[in-house]
């Protein structure tokens, strides 16, 4: 479905793309798959708060568990009560793009706090931080996930990127080691991403959708 959007559709949906986005590595606009992922991350952290959960667990499709998996989650959470740290939102899976800019949380041998990461593979997720994701409006400026996640967390080095959002307050942290990991990476046979490989998303003026009906229930 997230194939076939222009971005008419997306104007009737409520969804703006942020001007001028463009990919820090391939120099490109967002992709539809981008939005398509976006865009199922932000049906959990809605649904987490209609449903007043206090957490919740978001997987992606893709994710490879580590050996004993269940056991080390459950060390991690266990961790996060004994040292009764504050947290919005605690990475399980991603990729770190500055190790330097990243500190071990003080007493504690499995939680570091992030810098610059790319990926959501896997995440814990608190009912304040759903609410906080949501309340930054982020349909109104849309990018994909795993750049808006670091700007929340104020780690993000695109500084005219910041500025987009004024409340930067996601308590992030991440599981150090990490619990999962790909399936598969970009160099290796058999990879495809439905994310970068899909087309890119252009300001047009293609006719919306016939079904705008479907599209709106979808989401």
């Amino acid at each position: 479905m997230f194939r076939a959007l222009t971005e008419t559709d997306l104007e009737f949906m409520g969804v703006r793309l942020m001007p001028g986005y463009k990919d820090p590595y391939y120099k490109r606009p967002i992709t539809k798959g981008e939005i398509g992922c976006f865009m199922s991350h932000y049906r959990i952290w809605a649904k987490t708060t209609y449903e007043g959960l206090d957490e919740v667990l978001v997987l992606e499709d893709d994710a490879r568990f580590e050996p004993y998996f269940r056991f080390k989650l459950q060390m991690v959470l266990n961790e996060l009560r004994r040292l009764k740290v504050s947290w919005d939102l605690v990475y399980i899976g991603r990729k770190s793009l500055n190790d330097n800019n990243e500190s071990r949380l003080e007493n504690s041998k499995l939680l570091v706090r992030p810098g610059y990461s790319y990926w959501t593979l896997g995440y814990l997720l608190s009912g304040r931080g759903a609410k906080k994701l949501l309340n930054a409006n982020p349909l109104k400026k849309l990018l994909p996930v795993d750049e808006f996640l670091p700007i929340m967390f104020n780690q993000h080095p695109q500084a005219e990127w910041l500025e987009q959002f004024d409340e930067r307050n996601l308590i992030a942290l991440s599981a150090s080691p990490l619990l999962i990991y790909p399936i598969r990476y970009t160099s290796d046979d058999g990879y495809v991403s439905d994310t970068e490989d899909s087309v890119t998303v252009q300001v047009a003026r293609d006719e919306p959708s016939t079904d705008r009906k479907e599209i709106k229930e979808d989401l």
